[in-house]
């Protein structure tokens, strides 16, 4: 049963809360509707200002009076908005307060209705405990405050197997869903195949796959090619790598030398045994898709530790190694699977071409040597 709606102190972000609770799906609903009722019934009277403050506006104070949005009658305005339903699966404590920090944090660039789902032992007795947020921005000069709403739900049992059974009811009708999963995606799993179909994208980081990642990663393509959009933030993040290797080859004597291609090496960072070649693989699947090589033989792990492939431009093979590193600099760099260097080499009858790009402490940098002449260098943050 839904609890008293009661209003938060003023936050030292400049923002009004309230915090309902319920214990099933048809109370949180109904909870979502009172709250909003008591959110717009302040809003038509001073109890939604701090004492100080209304008392201010009632004095006039134009300071203070021109951050607040307050229309000729005097009501105050608060306009409660949505582009879009983000539901996160938090199996985990940490990850619970980590998407609840990121849901925050964005709430004024991108409001949104965000429902954070923790599941616990599915094998367990029944449980939903639902803690729902109405959140209210102070406004810029001269706009509406904006209102967005947070849904953690804690579930157990048999709810725990069945996720869109829980978020489905809470959808936002005609709105986009994007699904983020911060831990290791179980694709194939029904309950997040089930889930996966209410939603209309999924956000994932492929670099926190676990083990080394490749199982995870095919099951991902294998997803993508049945119709489920990805957005992988583990491709963003490689996104300046690519940009970087590829302006090497704007240089005029290297034009003509990615179709010699020979070899592409790759290596990651290693933080003791801990291994994770998503990144990795997704940058040669880049290269391999913009150069259209073939694959001949697939990744596999050679005797002096490294993970070595072919592949085929037309009838000339290209060796492809991907090796883990360890790092001597500090920072998220370090992490398991982050890109340290990469690089191409390539050769004809007279020329050899070698391009690397490498992460520096706090830049990329690109070099290029033709015939053992540096031809281009580029740097990049």
């Amino acid at each position: 049963m839904a609890k008293a709606v009661a209003p938060i102190e003023l936050e030292t972000a400049g923002a009004w809360r309230w915090h309902v609770r319920t214990d099933s799906i048809r109370d949180t609903n109904e909870a979502l509707s009172g709250l909003w009722g008591r959110v717009a019934q302040q809003a038509d009277s001073s109890e939604s200002l701090p004492g100080d403050t209304a008392a201010a506006i009632g004095r006039g104070e134009p300071r203070l009076a021109s951050h607040l949005a307050i229309d000729e009658d005097g009501v105050r305005v608060r306009t409660r908005t949505s582009v879009l339903t983000l539901v996160v699966v938090a199996p985990r404590p940490e990850l619970v307060e980590r998407a609840m920090a990121a849901v925050s944090t964005l709430a004024s660039r991108h409001p949104s209705r965000a429902i954070v789902i923790s599941p616990t032992d599915p094998d367990g007795p029944p449980d939903f405990d639902a803690h729902i947020y109405a959140s209210c921005q102070l406004p810029e000069r001269g706009s509406s405050e904006i209102c967005t709403e947070e849904i953690l739900i804690r579930i157990g049992g048999e709810l725990a197997q069945h996720l869109s059974s829980t978020v489905a009811p809470l959808l936002i009708h005609d709105l986009p869903v994007v699904l983020w999963w911060p831990d290791d995606v179980p694709f194939g799993r029904p309950d997040f195949t089930e889930l996966a179909d209410e939603c209309d994208r999924l956000f994932v980081d492929s670099g926190q796959f676990r083990g080394d990642g490749l199982e995870r990663l095919a099951s991902m393509a294998d997803a993508v090619y049945h119709g489920l959009v990805v957005h992988d933030v583990s491709w963003m993040r490689l996104m300046l790598w690519r940009e970087l290797l590829a302006s090497c080859f704007d240089h005029p004597l290297l034009v003509r030398e990615l179709k010699h291609l020979r070899a592409i090496r790759v290596e990651v960072a290693r933080p003791g045994d801990d291994e994770r070649l998503s990144r990795a693989v997704l940058f040669v699947g880049w290269l391999m898709s913009r150069l259209r090589l073939q694959v001949e033989e697939p990744l596999a792990r050679a005797a002096d530790g490294a993970w070595t492939a072919t592949v085929r431009s037309g009838k000339r093979p290209v060796e492809v190694e991907v090796r883990p590193v360890e790092v001597g600099y500090s920072g998220a760099v370090r992490s398991a699977g982050s890109v340290v260097r990469v690089e191409l080499e390539a050769e004809r009858a007279d020329a050899h071409t070698q391009v690397n790009v490498t992460r520096q402490a706090d830049h990329l940098l690109a070099t290029a040597d033709w015939n053992g002449a540096s031809v281009t260098r580029r740097a990049t943050q």
